[in-house]
Order: structure tokens, then sequence, then C-alpha cells
């Protein structure tokens, strides 16, 4: 009998930790799905100077880090810059809640700055940009996860 209720409570104890996990799984899974929920992608456009360009790939070869960690702070994730025929490509991920905000705080550090005071001369802006833009933002026409 002893050994029955030894097998019974170690079968109740793996079915519980098995549910435990499920649920866990579970929440993860829910929290992941929020998560992509709240992330705006957007895509971007540039052209760049081809005098330049040497100079550009030097200088995102060698990011600055309190630029990247502004940039994180800002709420800004998986950023990446693609070329292609003297066309800067660039994509990243918003995951904060107050976009404006987040930009504006971004655009006034004095690190942010300095480094736009070196990357804007190697960059050429689309004429078909939007009034105030600098790189032409791009309409996301598919995505999957």
């Amino acid at each position: 009998m002893k050994k029955i209720n030894l097998i019974l409570s170690l079968l109740i104890a793996t079915l519980m930790l098995s549910c435990s996990n499920c649920q866990k799984e579970k929440n993860e899974n829910v929290y992941m799905e929020k998560k992509a929920e709240n992330v705006m992608r957007q895509g971007m456009v540039i052209g760049v100077n081809p005098e330049k360009l040497e100079e550009y790939k030097e200088l995102h070869a060698n990011p600055w880090q309190e630029v990247d960690s502004m940039l994180k702070a800002a709420n800004i994730q998986n950023y990446s810059i693609y070329l292609k025929d003297n066309l800067l490509f660039g994509y990243w991920e918003y995951t904060g809640t107050d976009y404006d905000a987040d930009m504006k705080m971004l655009g006034e550090h004095p690190k942010v700055k300095e480094w736009l005071t070196l990357t804007d001369p190697c960059q050429v802006p689309l004429e078909s940009r939007e009034e105030g833009e600098w790189w032409s933002m791009m309409e996301e026409v598919y995505h999957l996860d």
C-alpha cells in the first residue's frame, strides 16, 4: 500500500509540475503575442553620397556606445541599415508607448546631435520625401511574424 501511495504521489506531483509548466508556457506565449502587437515597425530610405560612403560605413562599423544606448532608451530595437546602389534602407522597431516623447528625447541628446553632424553629410535625402523628413519613411505592405 505504501508503494502505491508513493507512486500515486509521484504521479500527482509530475502532473502538477507538468500543468504548471504548461501554464507558464501559455503565459509566456500570451506575453509574446501582446508584445508583438505593441511593436511599430519602421522602414525608411535615403540616398548616400558616393564620395562619403566609406566614411559612413566606418562610422557604423564603430558606433558610439552613447548613441546606441540612447536608441535603446528611446525604445528602438532591431535597428539595421542596408546598402544597395547608393541607397540606404533602414529598419527598426519601436516598442514604447509615447513615440513623440521618445523621439524628442533622442533628438535632443547631445551625443546623438554630434553623431548626426557626422552622418548627415554622408546622406542624400530623396526628392520625394515628406516635408520635414530626412530619411523617407516607407509604407509597410506586407509583414510575416
